[in-house]
């Protein structure tokens, strides 16, 4: 990832059920090990593979320069992926051991409205950051579902993967909401 220009930190990691890799680890998840935060953030192979050399860290991918990201539940994500797989569009996705999938997309463009009073959708930007494949907690590891080789790592429009998600989630044409059998009604009423 580095080596195209998406900026990286090293993270605490699951070792014998606990997070380690720095003096009293957050136990919430993976965080930076780094005293510097995210301003240490790099692209520089070397710093990169020094870190990764000596601990199996979590990789920290840095959100809001090259890249951000919109996360959602696996469900939703299934749905999304059909849809942009339906018009043709490619996009980095990556799926975490707790039934969240995230999305790579060109960063700086805020969530709409009506996505960004979901709680169920989530933008990381400038400030966040996301664990990124290989990434291992305690209930497995972050794996990606479309590699960025896909789609040799160009990252589409924001607005194209939220007008997706919109259309998931039933904020457009008529649909409602995920219902119950985690289904979409069309339309018409018919359960897709």
């Amino acid at each position: 990832m580095a080596d195209h220009g998406w900026p990286l930190l090293p993270g605490t990691y699951w070792q014998s059920d606990r997070w380690t890799g720095v003096a009293n680890a957050p136990q919430t998840g993976p965080s930076t090990v780094l005293a510097a935060g995210m301003a240490a953030a790099t692209c520089d192979i070397r710093a990169v593979d020094g870190w990764w050399s000596e601990r199996p860290y979590s990789v920290l991918l840095v959100t809001g320069f090259t890249t951000d990201v919109i996360e959602v539940s696996a469900l939703v994500g299934r749905r999304v992926c059909a849809l942009l797989r339906e018009s043709g569009t490619v996009t980095p996705v990556a799926a975490t051991p707790t039934g969240r999938w995230w999305f790579a997309v060109r960063p700086g463009e805020p969530l709409r409205p009506e996505l960004a009073s979901r709680t169920d959708v989530r933008l990381h930007g400038r400030g966040s950051w996301v664990a990124a494949p290989p990434s291992e907690g305690p209930l497995g590891v972050v794996h990606w579902r479309v590699p960025p080789s896909a789609c040799d790592w160009y990252l589409p429009d924001p607005c194209e993967l939220q007008v997706a998600l919109l259309e998931v989630l039933g904020s457009r044409n008529g649909l409602t909401s995920i219902t119950g059998n985690g289904f979409a009604p069309l339309e018409d009423g018919i359960v897709s």
